[in-house]
């Protein structure tokens, strides 16, 4: 037992090629699992992901970004090929390797697709990237894109595909979560236009990564009914998931809907004024870190509203974050107990972090929806390890 846990840390460094996966000693079930493996925390998100091969059908490492030009910037360092040993394991455990190609220029995404020689000229870089490193697919994950991109997004992901798909290469979009209008917006636009044509995506992607999370305050709905005296900024709750979901199989296929799910929190600075409640995001917060947090300041987390757990605390610390990351709803004062947890203190903080039970909730939504599967993001070796025992 210990030889071969010790053996599967070493493969996740990188050190030792593993045995291949006898495929007949387990069958993968129709409902899929993934997980974005964040270069930023490569060796600890491999180790973590070693640990737990049979439990994923396919990896993403969030290793490349994008420059101006369409050339890429390889985050992971993929192309030195220390990561070989372990992309090798990886795929003799049957499980796919399709990484993520990230991008969050608003600008700088509407110049390049909206060229049509940059635009073709980025997608064969692309395929060629794929079938150079024998990967099974590539993962786009433009952000912040504008509503005049839509077009040309549309083409390149198109374009993609008509590379991709006759090399039997598979093209997984990852796009940002619609919640329904009536919940955002007061008065509901007459014409909304999204960056991302869902109908080509259902067309074109052989996956389409929803990233139901970084809710906040955006659902005005539940703010009315569970932020109005509480403190109320999840990261997702399964009520506004939901939603998205409901709204996200209109336009697609729900057998090609991965639904992309949580693994960590955020602290917040909390301040009321005038019947209206602040929340200035002050950092993330993963799922160990945050229980240190709570242990170090004598606290025991409890699940709130939205499924997560929580906590707060007094401190006579305060931050002026950027108007990005400060939002504000309206609330009446919560229980004075929590907004004088001591009153020498001038500032009262807020964490709301996913744990395995709040995780294993948005994999049973996801299940009843009949969707495709779930991608958690991120495995980093800071997710409650619970989860992985919760994955049948």
């Amino acid at each position: 037992m210990f030889k071969k846990l010790f053996i599967i840390l070493i493969i996740a460094v990188g050190l030792l090629p593993l045995a291949p996966h006898d495929a007949s000693a387990a069958t993968k079930a129709p409902f899929y699992y993934g997980a974005w493996l964040p270069f930023w925390k490569g060796q600890a998100g491999a180790i973590n992901i070693s640990l737990n091969l049979e439990k994923l059908d396919e990896v993403s490492p969030f290793s490349y970004e994008m420059r101006s030009d369409g050339t890429l910037i390889d985050s992971l360092h993929i192309a030195n090929g220390s990561w070989d040993p372990w992309f090798d394991a990886v795929r003799d455990s049957g499980m796919k390797v399709i990484p993520t190609i990230a991008w969050f220029n608003t600008g700088g995404i509407y110049r390049l697709l909206s060229n049509a020689r940059t635009r073709r000229a980025t997608e064969d870089r692309i395929a060629a990237l794929v079938t150079a490193n024998l990967f099974d697919g590539i993962d786009i994950d433009f952000e912040a894109m504008s509503p005049a991109t839509r077009p040309y997004y549309s083409l390149f992901i198109e374009g993609l595909a008509i590379r991709l798909h006759p090399a039997k290469k598979l093209l997984t979009c990852t796009v940002m979560s619609r919640t329904p209008p009536a919940r955002i917006y007061r008065t509901v636009p007459a014409q909304i236009v999204y960056p991302e044509n869902y109908s080509v995506l259902n067309t074109y992607c052989d996956e389409v990564r929803i990233m139901a999370y970084d809710q906040q305050t955006i659902d005005l709905t539940l703010n009315a009914s569970k932020g109005n005296g509480s403190l109320y900024s999840p990261v997702a709750d399964p009520a506004w998931v939901a939603s998205v979901l409901q709204e996200t199989v209109k336009y697609i296929n729900p057998r090609k809907i991965m639904l992309g799910i949580p693994t960590y929190g955020y602290e917040y600075e909390v301040s009321w004024t005038g019947g209206m409640t602040t929340y200035q995001r002050v950092r993330a917060f993963g799922f160990f870190a945050a229980m240190n947090r709570a242990e170090s300041l004598g606290i025991t987390p409890f699940r709130n509203n939205a499924g997560e757990l929580s906590f707060t605390f007094a401190s006579t610390t305060h931050f002026d974050q950027p108007a990005i990351l400060v939002s504000t709803i309206t609330s009446t004062l919560p229980p004075p107990e929590l907004a004088t947890i001591d009153p020498n203190a001038s500032t009262t903080f807020f964490v709301s972090f996913p744990d395995a039970q709040s995780i294993a909730d948005k994999v049973q939504l996801a299940k009843k929806f009949g969707i495709r599967g779930v991608v958690f993001f991120k495995a980093d070796g800071d997710i409650d390890p619970m989860v992985w025992q919760n994955i049948d």
